[in-house]
């Protein structure tokens, strides 16, 4: 099949990079300045636009199904086409090799891509004041310019900077070459996308284009409520302060420091540490609870849906497929993966609280022990809504992680007791404390044990583990004399006794890796692949038949636990550039079990469709879809899908459950 690999540059009077689907349809500034194309591996040539009307070549190529569509991050190719140029392509006939990149845990920038996979055609890049921001970011005139009849916005061009717009040009047409150079060095990896993982990336593109509906009433509303009580909390601080800007970390710090606040930093988690202190003078500890009740930026999301969401009410283009290294969804936009955890307390009044900002008569103190802020962020989910006539069916794979990891280390105690329907949280803690435990009469021990279960299943160690609890509202002391306390100490020793078959399971990926990386040989372990055989990359691969993959990963000499031990290192690509991280048995079990948690969550998906389900979003290990409100499909329809075992589960052990809702709004 020909290819044809594309790259547009526009301009445009709006930012319509972070608005919904339809933006190039209502936004008429935008403009085509340059398209670079090239078929094959042809010399890339350019398109002006302002210099002739398209070439007849690169039309018929266009407009012809069986010539493949190329380009990075296609999405944005794929919308000029079709809003500004009025040629409508379908989504199979395009090739991403972003996507291919993001599937081998590559960058899925250009730029880094490129650098990553040391390919000879690099992206160019022009300094911050030429090439995009010169030509495609509209200036403001001059009070001159204005006067000479001058609109109050206007673009540069190539009669006003010659010289950098062919530079502009030559940019263009070498990101066509550095998008196939780039497919090309990744594709030599040998490390192909499956089948299965093609129909992930399908089915993400599906659930994208689909959106979800917004209750715009409901995020205005809240928007407000949030805005007038951050004011007033921002006064009240400003009052007692003196500061400009109270909201400002370093003024805020300058004025705390010189009053005993002992740390450097004024996020959450040093907030409550210091409100833990007992020497704090009165106005510093109300200034403490006064940022508390501030907050983060979960009730900035609501700015975020207002600024995305396309004409028809649906917020769109919020996932990125593959977007963590281990395959699962991550979010872009108002980052739905990133919801506030809701409030126990507020949990309770949900109901009401919702009613409450509803007919905008949410104030303080409405809610005793709950603030407006920790009201609002608690209910901020019910922004998503079904549309008209609609329903939400949501579902949720139950304890996932811990029926994966029990599979795969073949964890018999874990086993039998999801086989049997059994509470794991509760046995595990009857078990500890050497006693009979109810979930209905035993809620605080539930709760330690199910904090257990999901914390201690990957290596954690005690002291990490007093964290882990805090994040789930938890105090666990480290360690006790008292032999009836329950203690980080005791439920991680009890844990790796009880459960034997995990922490070899640990001692056994570790060894695979290292072992295949230094012999360059394939390992199997429990129904993972451990190959070492490329010098470039080990790659994991699982039952599913697709791959982790751990990039430069070699065998170093380090101090660990106060010797010298032989240790597994590898070079990571995230969001925070290039790192080099230590690779070990705990973490590798993590990166297996989720990576398996999200194929299962994939064949659910693929299964919930097939059904007729329409799916709408992915967040963590849940599925929400949307059918219209006289559907036969239910719940527990889509309890079935997400819980049949895929065929290549057969054989490994895996005790699928799943459970959720429906109805109007997303909780």
């Amino acid at each position: 099949m020909k290819r044809l690999w594309i790259d547009f540059e526009t301009k445009s009077l709006v930012n319509i990079k972070n608005s919904g689907l339809d933006r190039y349809a209502t936004d008429p500034s935008t403009t085509v300045l340059m398209l670079a194309w090239a078929l094959d591996m042809d010399v890339p040539q350019l398109w002006q636009p302002h210099l002739g009307p398209m070439p007849a070549e690169l039309r018929a190529a266009l407009l012809d199904p069986t010539i493949q569509l190329c380009a990075w991050n296609y999405n944005f190719e794929k919308d000029i086409l079709e809003f500004v140029l009025d040629i409508r392509t379908e989504q199979p006939r395009w090739y991403d090799p972003a996507v291919l990149c993001g599937y081998m845990s590559l960058p899925i920038g250009l730029g880094r891509a490129s650098d990553a996979l040391s390919v000879a055609g690099k992206k160019i890049h022009l300094p911050p004041d030429e090439g995009v921001k010169l030509f495609s970011v509209p200036k403001k005139a001059t009070k001159k310019m204005l006067a000479n009849g001058s609109p109050v916005f206007y673009f540069k061009d190539w009669d006003s900077n010659p010289e950098q717009w062919e530079k502009f040009c030559e940019y263009c047409k070498q990101d066509v070459v550095a998008e196939r150079e780039v497919h090309f060095a990744a594709t030599a990896i040998n490390s192909p996308m499956t089948a299965g993982e093609y129909e992930a990336w399908q089915l993400d593109q599906r659930m994208n284009s689909a959106g979800v509906c917004v209750d715009m009433d409901f995020v205005i509303k809240g928007q407000k409520l949030a805005k007038d009580e951050s004011e007033q909390l921002l006064s009240h601080m400003k009052a007692i302060t003196g500061c400009d800007n109270p909201n400002s970390g370093d003024q805020l710090k300058a004025w705390l420091k010189p009053k005993g606040y002992p740390f450097d930093s004024l996020d959450v988690e040093h907030i409550e540490e210091a409100l833990k202190l007992n020497f704090l003078v009165d106005e510093v500890r109300q200034i403490l609870e006064l940022k508390q009740k501030l907050g983060g930026s979960a009730y900035k999301k609501f700015q975020s849906i207002i600024d995305r969401i396309s004409s028809d009410g649906r917020l769109r283009d919020q996932f990125v497929y593959h977007g963590a290294h281990t395959g699962r969804w991550s979010g872009r936009g108002v980052q739905l993966q990133n919801l506030y955890k809701p409030d126990k307390a507020a949990s309770k009044v949900a109901a009401a609280i919702i009613a409450a900002i509803r007919a905008e008569t949410l104030v303080d103190g409405m809610f005793p022990g709950i603030d407006v802020m920790t009201c609002i962020a608690s209910v901020i989910r019910t922004s998503f809504c079904a549309a008209p006539g609609k329903k939400l069916v949501v579902g949720d794979l139950a304890q996932i992680e811990s029926r994966v990891l029990a599979a795969l280390a073949g964890c018999q105690a874990m086993i039998s007791a999801y086989k049997n329907g059994h509470d794991l949280y509760i046995e595990f803690m009857s078990w500890l404390l050497d006693k009979p435990l109810t979930k209905e009469n035993n809620p605080d021990e539930r709760a330690y044990g199910k904090v257990v279960i999901l914390g201690s299943g990957f290596g954690m160690g005690p002291d990490k583990f007093v964290d882990y609890c805090a994040t789930f509202g938890l105090v666990m002391p480290r360690d006790s004399e008292d032999p009836d306390e329950v203690t980080a100490v005791k439920c991680i020793k009890g844990f790796r006794d009880k459960y034997k078959e995990i922490p070899t399971y640990w001692r056994d990926v570790e060894n695979a890796c290292k072992d295949a990386v230094k012999y360059k040989k394939c390992i199997y372990v429990k129904g993972v692949v451990f190959d070492g055989r490329n010098p470039r990359v080990l790659k994991l691969k699982l039952p599913s038949g697709r791959y982790i993959h751990y990039f430069n990963a070699r065998l170093v000499k380090k101090k660990k636990f106060d010797k010298m031990q032989e240790c597994l290192c590898y070079t990571a690509y995230d969001s925070k550039g290039v790192q080099e991280k230590d690779l070990y048995g705990g973490l590798i079990t993590e990166n297996i079990v989720q990576a398996v948690a999200r194929d299962l969550l994939l064949n659910g998906m693929l299964e919930a469709e097939k059904m007729g389900f329409k799916i709408i979003m992915t967040i963590h290990d849940e599925i929400v879809a949307e059918v219209p409100i006289d559907s036969p499909l239910t719940e527990h329809h889509l309890y079935d899908a997400m819980s049949k075992e895929p065929e290549w589960g057969c054989g490994i052990g895996l005790i699928l459950a799943a459970e959720g809702y429906e109805g109007q709004y997303y909780k």
